[in-house]
Formats: structure tokens, C-alpha cells, sequence
């Protein structure tokens, strides 16, 4: 009875071993997933090419910061030129040459956007930079647990071994 009780801890600490393992698979890949979809977004724009290459995983996240960038640039960049400061600064630039009024917007409005593209990508990348540190602490606890499912089976795997050396019939030769 003793050595099927080994047998079923054996068995079960065998079932958690995997499933704490496949976690930290699947943990070590989304890692991978964020670090690479950071690095695409690091400058606040991405390429084609940028897009074509980020995990499958992270594809559609990424597609949706392009997007919200964008928009979200836009607007801030169109409050900040509706700023009656920035009205004033753009027309006493253009009043030598007033031709040069419309080219100086356009310029003053690009990096207006840029700077909030460069304030978006800040933002995701705080946000991404949380995520890696939940999934690092995860990770950790997970291996740690692994660690002690692998001394708790080793020892039961010795116990296992004591019992049947106790159970083992002695045969004297007559």
C-alpha cells in the first residue's frame, strides 16, 4: 500500500513539474514577444518593416499603437497650435515674409506631432516596462516552485527506494 502512495506523489509532482515548466515557456515567449515589439517602438514610429516583423503575438497591439499614436499626435499637436501663444509666435515669425506663414505651420505642427509621438511611445514603453518586470516575478516564483517540486520528488523518490528495500523479501539459500 506504502509504494503506491510513493508511485501517486511521484506522479503528481511529475503533473505540476510539467505544468510549471510549460508556464515558463510560455512566459519566457511573451518576454521574448514585448522585448522585440519595445524595440520596434522605441522612437515612436514604425516602419513597414517594423510591422511586418514583430511577433505574431503582438501584431495587432502593435497596429493599435500605431494608430492610436497617430491619432492621439494629431490632436495634441492641433491643440497646441490652437494655443494663442503659439498663434502669436507663428505670426510674428511670418511677419517680414507673410508667404512664409503656411510652411512655418507645417513645420511648427511636425514637431509639435513628433514630440507627441516621442510622449506616446514614454507612455507604452512604462507600460511595457511593468509588464516585463510581473512577468520576470512570475517567472521567478515559478522556478523557484520548480526547484522545490524537484527536492520534494527526489525525496519521495528515496523514500520510495528505503520501502522496498524494507518490503524486499530476504531469500535464504537452504
Amino acid at each position: 500500500m506504502g509504494l503506491l502512495v510513493f508511485a501517486s506523489r511521484k506522479l503528481s509532482l511529475l503533473n505540476a513539474q510539467n505544468r510549471i515548466e510549460y508556464r515558463i515557456t510560455q512566459l519566457t515567449k511573451k518576454l521574448q514577444d514585448l522585448q522585440h515589439y519595445a524595440s520596434n517602438i522605441a522612437d515612436g514610429n514604425i516602419s513597414f518593416r517594423d510591422l511586418m516583423d514583430v511577433p505574431g503575438s503582438m501584431f495587432g497591439r502593435q497596429l493599435m499603437f500605431m494608430q492610436y499614436a497617430h491619432n492621439a499626435s494629431i490632436m495634441g499637436a492641433q491643440q497646441q497650435m490652437m494655443n494663442p501663444m503659439m498663434q502669436q509666435q507663428i505670426m510674428q515669425m511670418t511677419q517680414q515674409n507673410p508667404q512664409m506663414q503656411p510652411w512655418y505651420q507645417n513645420y511648427m505642427f511636425q514637431n509639435l506631432y513628433k514630440q507627441q509621438r516621442e510622449q506616446i511611445a514614454k507612455q507604452e514603453e512604462k507600460t511595457l516596462n511593468q509588464q516585463e518586470k510581473d512577468i520576470t516575478a512570475e517567472k521567478t516564483r515559478l522556478e523557484t516552485e520548480l526547484k522545490l517540486i524537484s527536492q520534494e520528488y527526489d525525496a519521495t523518490k528515496q523514500a520510495e527506494s528505503k520501502a522496498i528495500e524494507r518490503w524486499k523479501p530476504e531469500y535464504t539459500g537452504g
